[in-house]
């Protein structure tokens, strides 16, 4: 009896050796599979970075590029305004001409233009031609 405890108990060794030895080569496999897969993506995260980065440096041109336009504007807007308060309170006759046109824009006949806005009738005919093509 004693003899069949210890095969057994030999065998049990053997059995229990074996079962160490493949799981020991399992998990050296899985451990190689992570090591490819972390080091994949170590590459992924590098060229994401570098993208990020380029991402970054246009977004960057492009704002500057956005404010610089943007101040050209205003100061395009401000000279507008400028020069056209400038011909609108010094040039009398101009406003007469600006008032001419509001009236040919509403549908205003040569007769009324003449007498509201004391144009010749020739330039009065002239501005509701002009403006009916």
């Amino acid at each position: 009896m004693s003899d069949i405890i210890i095969g057994s108990a030999g065998l049990l060794m053997v059995l229990l050796g074996g079962v160490t030895w493949w799981s020991h080569r399992r998990f050296k496999r899985q451990v190689a599979a992570l090591k490819l897969l972390f080091k994949e993506q170590q590459r992924q995260i590098a060229s994401l970075k570098t993208e990020l980065h380029e991402i970054r440096c246009g977004s960057l041109g492009v704002g500057t590029r956005v404010q610089e336009v943007e101040g050209k504007l205003a100061q395009a807007i401000e000279r507008q305004d400028e020069i056209q308060s400038q011909s609108q309170y010094h040039d009398p006759q101009s406003r007469l001409y600006s008032h001419a046109m509001k009236l040919v824009e509403r549908g205003a006949d040569v007769e009324e233009i003449v007498r509201e806005c004391e144009l010749p009738r020739a330039e009065a005919e002239l501005l509701v031609s002009l403006h009916s093509r």
